[in-house]
């Protein structure tokens, strides 16, 4: 796969002649490394290597990546920065004989995408629980990530969510959960025969230090404790102590705590995409 860093590093040139590519002697901007050659609406693609020093420089060599014939124009405008996306675009309409696809941003610069590679996309799954709906962890980065916010880190996210309302508890941790009305922080909590709690470790700690004595089950729902990824992943834990870089069934992941602000959100994501780099 080709995919230019930065869409500097691609020039644009329209030309008279299905026949003018650039060639070796010509004068060129010094960050230019690919040129977009237009043609009464296609386009071609080549690589270049330049020689000299300064503001403008000499192209050495100029070799073509894809013709006019292989090239396509995705023909609406695109957050150009966003690479994850324009990978999966490429992918999809990339079909013989079109070997790349060129993409111009809102901004009106350009890039492209040759030979594209999903796997150099990585899949990032995200656990949280239901309800609330739609679940906040989930929700958020949803959220940051049709902003752009991830578009360099070429990284996709997929939601792993437990349905809390399948579970046959009788006592739940919160009223925002909006599940059952005997919730841990109502004011009487009724803790009958064969009481099932559904909750985390601190839920379990609240319901012993309220019912002194009382016999309970206990159904883990903590993240840490209950998940499986197979992919690297994110997840959420209300213990402050439990925040941070984190490694499961050989899975490099991220806790954040469940009250994470959007800030904390995008730099638990940065710094789990740039370690598995």
């Amino acid at each position: 796969m080709i995919f230019p860093d930065h869409c500097k590093d691609v020039a644009v040139r329209e030309c008279d002649a299905e026949t003018s590519p650039p060639t070796a002697g010509e004068h060129i901007y010094f960050s230019s490394r690919y040129v977009l050659l237009f043609w009464q609406g296609k386009v071609a693609v080549y690589e270049l290597e330049l020689e000299g020093n300064g503001l403008i420089r000499t192209i050495s060599k100029a070799k073509r990546i894809a013709g006019f014939a292989e090239t396509l124009v995705y023909r609406r405008k695109i957050d150009i920065f966003n690479r994850s996306r324009l990978i999966a675009v490429a992918t999809r309409l990339c079909k013989p004989p079109v070997k790349a696809v060129v993409y111009q941003g809102f901004d009106l610069h350009w890039t492209f995408v040759y030979d594209p590679d999903l796997t150099s996309v990585t899949e990032i799954e995200v656990f949280d629980v239901s309800p609330p709906d739609p679940p906040y962890l989930i929700s958020l980065i949803k959220k940051l990530d049709r902003a752009g916010i991830f578009g360099d880190l070429s990284v996709r996210f997929t939601p792993v969510i437990q349905d809390l309302r399948r579970s046959t508890a009788t006592i739940y941790p919160c009223s925002a959960s909006g599940i059952g009305p005997n919730c841990l922080n109502s004011r009487d909590i009724h803790v009958g025969e064969h009481a099932v709690l559904l909750g985390c470790d601190i839920s379990k700690q609240v319901l012993e230090a309220r019912v002194h004595g009382l016999e309970f089950k206990h159904v883990n729902i903590c993240p840490t404790k209950t998940i499986r990824p197979s992919k690297p992943f994110i997840a959420k834990c209300c213990k402050s102590a439990r925040v941070g870089p984190t490694e499961l069934f050989g899975q490099r992941g991220y806790v954040v705590h469940w009250g994470a602000n959007p800030y904390e959100v995008v730099s638990a994501i940065r710094d789990l995409a740039n370690a598995i780099r």
